[in-house]
């Protein structure tokens, strides 16, 4: 499965899932519930919501397990749900895949179509060499990915990165340790004299450090997709790797308590083409992008054998 994985990506375009827990919220995910603990308390919903990335036409699913480390759920005390948060994460993956292929009102050639989970590694929440060191970034890092490699992933996809130097720690461990392909996407924003992470991380530096770390997939996620073609177009200038992009669908806004997101689907596809010609392979959403906004991207890209 893992050459297979491989194998898509280096040939044809491929379909990403869009946003996680902003649909969550939808559902009834509060400010007090940490998006992990529903794989436990709510295992209908993240069942629902994959199964309908899969119908959508999402190529890659990933996991409900961002903030599934042992230091980022420690953050809340609640360290000790890691185990079971992942493991059941991978279970209702799976389970939604079987849903999928299962219902015949989907032609067979869809259905037998090859699908693949991403165990989803978001940051620790925590500030690297103040906060923690880089052995307990890495252990942390480690724990759960043991434990959603064991559930049966395909891939890893480390995601939403603003520190270029803990992405690469996880890169490296990820790497040393399991024999899985890992996709590596950092947050960028539009700052003087061009796109920086959080941390001061350059596009350049940071592709250069990421592929250097192992990284099958590099890319950008979490941002505006008017900026993130731009930042595409740059990677692209620097390497020949398949490049990831899954931009939020605009600015979050808060309505009557609720975040809110003001692109539309039809929006946000305008650019597909130009995220394409600027270098993009894996596309999908993140933040406020819905199954509506995948199903566009399936509908023109899926199967497309690759030109970038």
């Amino acid at each position: 499965m893992k050459d297979n994985f491989l194998e898509l990506i280096d040939q044809e375009y491929c379909v990403l899932d869009g946003g996680f827990g902003t649909i969550l919220q939808e559902r009834g995910l509060t400010t007090e519930d940490l998006p992990e603990e529903w794989n436990i308390k709510r295992p209908d919903v993240i069942r629902e919501i994959h199964l309908e990335y899969f119908n959508a036409g999402a190529q890659i699913v990933t996991t409900n397990t961002f903030g599934g480390s042992p230091l980022k759920m420690g953050m809340k005390e609640k360290q000790y749900l890691v185990e079971d948060v992942n493991r059941r994460a991978v279970m209702l993956a799976k389970e939604a895949l079987e849903l999928f292929r299962d219902n015949t009102d989907i032609p067979e050639e869809k259905r037998q179509e090859q699908r693949f989970i991403a165990g989803s590694i978001g940051p620790s929440g925590k500030i690297l060499g103040m906060e923690i060191s880089e052995g307990q970034a890495s252990n942390s890092c480690l724990a759960q990915a043991r434990v959603l490699a064991e559930a049966g992933v395909h891939l890893f996809i480390i995601e939403t990165m603003m520190d270029l130097n803990e992405a690469e720690i996880y890169l490296k461990t990820l790497k040393r340790e399991l024999d899985l392909p890992v996709i590596a996407s950092l947050v960028f924003n539009r700052v003087k004299g061009g796109f920086k992470t959080l941390f001061g991380n350059s596009v350049s530096e940071s592709v250069q450090r990421l592929i250097g770390a192992g990284a099958d997939v590099v890319g950008t996620n979490c941002g505006l997709i008017e900026d993130y073609v731009e930042v595409i177009k740059e990677m692209r200038a620097l390497t020949d790797h398949p490049l990831v992009m899954y931009p939020n669908a605009g600015i979050p806004k808060l309505v009557d308590g609720q975040t809110r997101f003001e692109q539309s689907p039809e929006y946000m596809i305008g650019f597909l083409e130009r995220s394409i010609r600027a270098g993009a392979t894996i596309i999908g959403g993140c933040c406020g992008t819905t199954p509506a906004y995948i199903q566009k991207i399936a509908k023109r890209i899926k199967h497309r054998k690759r030109t970038a």
